[in-house]
């Protein structure tokens, strides 16, 4: 049993680099042991050939398991779009809106405003001078996922018909 370890281990490590790859370094071989330590951090793993999980005080990183572990990591910069009003426009340019959604007949949409202290975007609606409007429900802002929930739950989308629920105008 321990051969096929030591042999499938070295069929799936890159001959090419002369560092060990993540894999090897940690001694990833299957799925029964989905953690492990090395360099002084935590990974975890589901198998030789799926990324590879850094848990960090403030971040996950994933790491790709059939390169050499690197220091310094690669980062991806998110950039978020917003029209002229303030709408969360989609990676094609286009407003994003909360499909079948109203409130008093207006259409909703993605804010280009979070909630303070989360990544959640703010839901509103634009009046016929397009001033824009927030929801709220107990003074608390209405995010995008609360309206999608709030629309789940009527037979036409028409989220006003819940008491609590106010706006800004």
């Amino acid at each position: 049993m321990g051969d096929e370890k030591e042999a499938s281990a070295n069929a799936n490590s890159s001959p090419s680099s002369e560092e060990p790859t993540l894999a090897d370094e940690l001694g990833i071989a299957h799925l029964h042991d989905p953690i492990f330590g090395g360099r002084g951090r935590l990974f975890s793993a589901a198998g030789r050939n799926s990324p590879i999980a850094e848990f960090t005080r403030r971040y996950l990183v994933l790491h790709p398991p059939q390169k050499p572990f690197k220091e310094e990591v690669d980062t991806e910069d998110l950039v978020l779009s917003v029209d002229e009003r303030g709408v969360l426009l989609n990676e094609l340019g286009q407003v994003k809106n909360i499909s079948g959604a109203k409130f008093k007949g207006h259409e909703l949409y993605y804010l280009g405003q979070r909630k303070p202290g989360t990544l959640k975007h703010l839901a509103g609606w634009f009046d016929k001078t397009g001033k824009p409007h927030l929801l709220f429900v107990n003074g608390e802002p209405l995010t995008t996922e609360v309206i999608f929930k709030l629309r789940n739950k009527t037979h036409d989308g028409e989220i006003s018909i819940y008491p609590d629920l106010t706006s800004d105008d």
